[in-house]
């Protein structure tokens, strides 16, 4: 026990998010609830003396087997292990060893011929016989009482002597004061009775033996979080899940961490339990073999942790894998990547508010129990001021009892990186004067001088010229280098001329590419990483490239979150950027067009409002991000394509999306 406890408390310190167990044991309501024997047969089944059946029931009214009461008795005396002794029992049976173990103690005896005839169920006579050599093993005094039963003349002098001894311990008693029905079966709730007395008159109480550190358990949770367990423990996943199943149990443990909850009931934050990885990879099939996309995992270190973990909504689990919802997609993970956490028991977790009119996403951060904040644009009309709402994908949303209460998507979270903002290079200018400015008045050490050192300053002529040459929004550029430089100070920045992370990875943070000029970093960016001119690996923006999920910020669902950053909020936080940007200089871009999501597979982009037009290209995936420059009975849309601006998708493909 000693063991459980170390493992216990080394998870409850490493995870914090939960209320600690209390042990105290849940109701049990099972097939043993309510019978006769339910004391006797509960008391050997917690002892660990006999098992249940891997859907969680117990059977008590099923007839035992030989091998089955030679396995109870050789549990219940703890018996060392024998050698094979049997010809029809191999060692390599489920039961084999404890059946050798019984008969290395001369408690068990075969037929003439070698056999033990394990799957045949066992008589009365045949218990009586085994328990008398166990009682014989374990050196219990007792008196000869000559049985009283007519229906065992018949009987050799052995097993005369065997009923003789069980009677008089009061072990086995006869069916009626004149017949003990030698030849009938037991089943095994009786058997579980006779193991029962057979230790009550050793002075064993079987109540007082410690049950087995199986690695199963079924647990409760109330509403203040706290865990109840249930007292028994199983050796498989699938008895306790179906014991879960069958009992309504809300939770399964193995060797005390949550690796089950009822389906929608709780988060999981991503933390890989091995390894050194920053990320936790999701997969698309159960199979875990579709790795589409990653999030933050959270790398440990001795002292610290060096990065934070992501909420996902947990949707259901086997053991093989956890199903979750993140950013409108469902996904899979590895169980040991998964920290799960009912929603009573979480100290914190995520949640979205109105904010004078800014909706604002607050991130719970497991390991410092705080919250950090961001803005993602303007706040839908359905949220009050003041009040939680939950969202797992950041456009549906949920109040504090769960409920949906609306749906809104950012504008700037899913607006083509090919639309060309409305503002010149010296508004960009003055919007990065002004912003750098402010963040240099918090007072902050580390923006100390930030409007002389940033590496954004002056930075609008480049912007606007490389929008011209290479279709990709400035706004976006912008926002995505003041997202990964930290308003261009970061020691990327600073050093290496690279704004936006380029070749960082979670793994790796001191890693990075380095340029001449701050100019050079940004067309790296727009030619190679976003339309993929020189690197073999393909663009972002570029249709049905390896990572090519949508021209825009997007989620870990489409868009280029799903494979340009492990945190799964960074492209409402660019999308937030862009919003502030544009807000600050007039708000000229917001909701200039419609914003839509396809709704089809191998969907094709023509190049006139015809299906006999030429096909511009495919976008093989479903709900990828389109920009409407003119709706009708064909939506004309940004063209992804490098080549070609505009494109045309009949409208009944096409989801037009709510904004705020």
């Amino acid at each position: 026990m000693k063991k459980a406890v170390s493992i216990m408390m080394a998870f409850l310190l490493l995870f914090p998010v939960f209320q600690p167990l209390n042990g105290k044991a849940a109701e049990i309501k099972d097939d043993v609830t309510g019978i006769t024997l339910e004391k006797e047969i509960r008391a050997i089944i917690n002892a660990g003396i006999m098992g249940g059946y891997a859907d969680g029931t117990y059977r008590p009214g099923n007839n035992v087997t030989r091998e089955e009461f030679a396995t109870f008795l050789a549990r219940a005396l703890n018996l060392p292990d024998g050698p094979a002794v049997f010809s029809d029992v191999s060692s390599t049976a489920a039961l084999g060893p404890y059946i050798q173990a019984a008969a290395a103690a001369k408690i068990v005896n075969g037929t003439s011929d070698g056999r033990f005839l394990p799957k045949e169920t066992i008589t009365r006579k045949d218990m009586a016989m085994m328990i008398s050599n166990a009682i014989t093993y374990m050196k219990i005094d007792a008196a000869y009482t000559e049985p009283p039963f007519t229906d065992i003349a018949t009987l050799n002098e052995s097993y005369k002597t065997a009923i003789g001894k069980s009677v008089s311990l009061k072990i086995i008693n006869g069916i009626s004061r004149e017949q003990f029905a030698p030849f009938a079966t037991a089943t095994r709730d009786q058997a579980a009775a006779f193991i029962y007395r057979l230790l009550l008159a050793d002075g064993i109480v079987p109540e007082d033996i410690e049950p087995p550190l199986r690695p199963y358990q079924t647990a409760n949770i109330d509403a203040a979080g706290k865990i109840t367990t249930a007292s028994l423990s199983y050796e498989t996943y699938e008895q306790a899940k179906n014991v879960m199943a069958n009992n309504g149990a809300e939770l399964l443990l193995q060797n005390g961490r949550i690796i089950k909850m009822k389906d929608n009931s709780g988060v999981v934050f991503t933390r890989p339990l091995t390894g050194a990885g920053g990320t936790v990879n999701l997969y698309t099939d159960p199979e875990l073999t579709k790795n589409k996309t990653y999030v933050t995992g959270n790398s440990m270190t001795a002292t610290k942790f060096t990065y934070t973990t992501a909420e996902v909504k947990y949707v259901t689990a086997t053991d093989k894998y956890v199903q979750v919802y993140v950013g409108g997609e469902t996904y899979y993970m590895k169980p040991s990547d998964a920290v799960m956490v009912p929603f009573e028991g979480a100290k914190g977790r995520g949640y979205y508010q109105n904010s004078g009119g800014l909706l604002v996403h607050s991130i719970y951060q497991v390991e410092t129990d705080k919250y950090a904040s961001y803005s993602l644009g303007k706040a839908p009309s359905f949220m009050k001021s003041g009040t939680k709402y939950y969202s797992w994908d950041g456009f549906s949303f949920y109040n504090e009892a769960g409920s949906p209460v609306g749906q809104a998507y950012q504008y700037f979270q899913y607006l083509s990186a090919r639309a060309a903002t409305s503002y010149t290079a010296a508004e960009l200018n003055k919007f990065i004067t002004d912003t750098l400015a402010e963040r240099e008045s918090l007072g902050l050490a580390k923006y100390k001088d930030i409007t002389k050192k940033s590496k954004l300053i002056g930075l609008g002529a480049t912007l606007k010229k490389v929008e011209s040459e290479t279709r990709v929004n400035a706004l976006l550029i912008l926002a995505m280098a003041i997202h990964e430089s930290d308003y261009g100070i970061s020691n990327h920045a600073q050093t290496n001329n690279n704004l936006f992370g380029i070749a960082v990875y979670d793994s790796a943070p001191s890693s990075g590419t380095s340029f001449k000029t701050v100019e050079e970093g940004v067309y790296h960016l727009a030619n190679d990483y976003l339309n993929g001119k020189a690197d073999w690996r393909g663009g972002y923006l570029m249709p049905n490239t390896w990572r090519a999920y949508g021209a825009a910020p997007g989620t870990k669902a489409n868009g280029l979150n799903v494979k340009y950053a492990s945190d799964p909020n960074w492209g409402a936080k660019v999308a937030g950027h862009m919003y502030r940007i544009d807000q600050s200089l007039g708000s000229k871009d917001y909701n200039k067009y419609a914003i839509g999501l396809t709704k089809a597979p191998d969907l094709n982009v023509r190049s006139a409002a015809s299906t006999t037009s030429a096909i511009q290209f495919t976008y093989s995936l479903n709900r990828m991000p389109v920009t409407i420059l003119q709706q009708g009975t064909w939506n004309q849309v940004i063209s992804d394509n490098l080549a070609t601006k505009e494109g045309y998708i009949h409208s009944n493909y096409v989801n037009v999306l709510q904004l705020p």
